[in-house]
């Protein structure tokens, strides 16, 4: 009796490994997705950018062709204004000339605007792709790293579950059945009770029961926690012994 609890203690030990190997290799992709998510949320971004670039761009050309249809407009007025026969036409030409300047300074300057917002659009534009260029680098060596560690952890898992179910085949059915049950319901499934106290649930235990758990001849159930409990003695004789 005393070998079968120290096997289901250290299949206990075994089963806390794959857990954690499996944990570990469910992780390291989910590292690998938020760089992926990070990069695209910058490829939307740039893409932004650029969309708001091209309007820019577009909007520009329509202020060159106003500039362009506003200059020629100005050389028509220029030669009505050469034209006039009387003080009337002469103000109405002087109108029309200031106008026309006035709207063709407008696009300039409006045209310069536009110029320094597009460079300065182009520039972030450049940063922007500087930076996810070299974020998919590091997406490139970090999938690589990650690749390899999940190749690693692949193998450990592989070891430990061959590892675990001979261990699981040197117990008792009825054990084994027992220890599966109670670790689908607590996780933990097996426990150490030092000076009368189950270190599961820690609450004591009836003195009758501390007695025979000391003896190691039968699997003995906590009565507050419903875990098979050892005493903690026992096992650490079994070790000796080994």
């Amino acid at each position: 009796m005393r070998d079968q609890l120290k096997l289901l203690e250290e299949l206990q030990r075994h089963d806390a490994e794959l857990i954690e190997l499996e944990s570990l290799c469910k992780a390291l992709p989910e590292r690998v997705q938020k760089v992926e998510a990070a990069i695209a949320a910058l490829d939307q971004l740039l893409s932004e950018k650029r969309l708001e670039l091209a309007d820019t761009e577009t909007f520009r050309k329509s202020q060159e062709q106003d500039k362009k249809d506003a200059a020629e407009q100005l050389s028509r007025a220029k030669a009505k204004s050469s034209q006039v026969r009387n003080l009337k036409e002469g103000n109405a030409a002087s109108r029309e000339l200031e106008t026309t300047r006035r709207q063709l300074e407008q696009r300039e300057e409006e045209i310069a605007k536009l110029s320094q917002a597009i460079s300065e659009q182009q520039g972030k534009i450049a940063e922007h792709e500087v930076r996810v260029g070299e974020q998919r680098k590091e997406l490139a060596a970090e999938q690589e790293r990650v690749a390899k560690r999940i190749a690693e952890m692949q193998s450990k898992l592989q070891a430990a579950k061959v590892h675990r179910d001979e261990l699981a085949s040197k117990l008792r059915p009825d054990f084994l059945k027992k220890y599966s049950t109670i670790r689908m319901r607590r996780g933990l499934a097996v426990v150490a009770v030092r000076d009368g106290t189950c270190r599961g649930c820690n609450m004591r235990i009836p003195p009758q029961l501390y007695n025979i758990i000391q003896r190691g001849a039968t699997l003995e159930i906590c009565p507050n926690c419903n875990r098979i409990i050892y005493w903690s003695k026992l096992l650490e004789e079994v070790s000796e012994t080994a």
